[in-house]
């Protein structure tokens, strides 16, 4: 099984463990969690509340990925979060 570091706490876990946020080749659309069929610049989060929080405060996810990340996407990690 792969294993991925966390953009906000620098662990390494598993994959399946984790919240993949992927920027599109072709596109540039940010997604969360697609397949393993897409292809394109991703970053990985774990289900911790501080790393999100990390990552949403020092805006990681939009400097990792090099795109202003879309509402829905910090919506949707604001509510994991809870």
């Amino acid at each position: 099984m792969p294993f991925r570091k966390c953009i906000g706490c620098a662990n390494v876990k598993s994959r399946a463990e984790m919240i993949r946020i992927m920027k599109l080749y072709d596109t540039g659309e940010i997604i969360i969690n697609p397949t393993s069929r897409h292809f394109g610049r991703s970053s990985y989060i774990c289900y911790n509340i501080e790393c999100i929080n990390i990552i949403l405060k020092k805006k990681k996810l939009q400097k990792i990925l090099k795109r202003e990340v879309p509402a829905e996407i910090i919506e949707y990690l604001e509510k994991v979060e809870q």
